[in-house]
């Protein structure tokens, strides 16, 4: 994979970087982008973890998936 750093917020000892990941020589769009909370310490940036950051320093989980469609006639099927 290659990766681009797309930005980069930083504000006194933490920053926001949007990293965007392409499969390795490929000119098309990105295959994700991800979100990462750092934390400086000293002359060194690190992630923080995800409790630390306040959620996953990988941005919202994915949607969940559509839900079929049920045949014409089926009855309705409660939400749990």
């Amino acid at each position: 994979m290659d990766l681009e750093v797309m930005s980069v917020l930083f504000r006194e000892n933490e920053a926001d970087a949007t990293i965007a990941f392409r499969v390795r020589g490929s000119a098309g769009p990105p295959a994700m982008q991800m979100r990462y909370t750092l934390q400086r310490d000293g002359s060194r940036w690190s992630v923080k973890s995800k409790n630390e950051a306040g959620g996953s320093p990988h941005g919202e989980g994915a949607a969940p998936p559509p839900q079929p469609a049920l045949p014409p006639g089926h009855p309705t099927i409660p939400k749990q």
